[in-house]
């Protein structure tokens, strides 16, 4: 296939983009400008195809950040013991300790976790319910189910 350097036509109210992003357009707008251009591209050679389709997600927006009010609020919420929450979170008592009192900042996925369990406490405080958690000395806290 010829490489051809064509100019993407702008939409109304629109320029190029070759200006970068100091033009004030919009990473959005770039990129359908870019496809416009590729699409031109691919007209001019004879490879156009009569049907373009275009997805589109929506990315959810990045956990907040978590601090140990937040954390132990959480926890809180489940009527649970440090000892079970953590073992319920995958973490070591430690991990969850030093999160309540601030010495370290959670990961974003128990950022996340957390905002989760927060939404809907009642959900997350069965789901607690259903097994329990049993620590050995020297060990991680684990969680057996109940076989009721």
């Amino acid at each position: 296939m010829k490489s051809s350097k064509r100019k993407a036509k702008p939409r109304p109210g629109e320029s190029n983009i070759s200006g970068g992003s100091r033009n004030g357009f919009s990473a959005g707008t770039k990129i359908l400008a870019a496809i416009d251009e590729a699409t031109e591209i691919l007209r001019a050679e004879g490879l156009a195809s009569k049907q373009l389709t275009i997805r589109t997600n929506k990315v959810p927006p990045a956990p907040r950040v978590c601090g140990p009010g937040d954390v132990k609020r959480v926890r809180e919420l489940l009527r649970a013991s440090q000892a079970v929450f953590a073992g319920f979170l995958g973490v070591n008592v430690n991990t969850l300790r030093s999160w309540e009192q601030g010495k370290r900042l959670p990961q974003p996925i128990a950022c996340r976790f957390l905002s989760e369990i927060e939404s809907d406490p009642l959900y997350w405080r069965q789901r607690i319910g259903q097994g329990t958690v049993q620590i050995e000395p020297g060990s991680r806290p684990r969680k057996t189910i109940n076989n009721q």
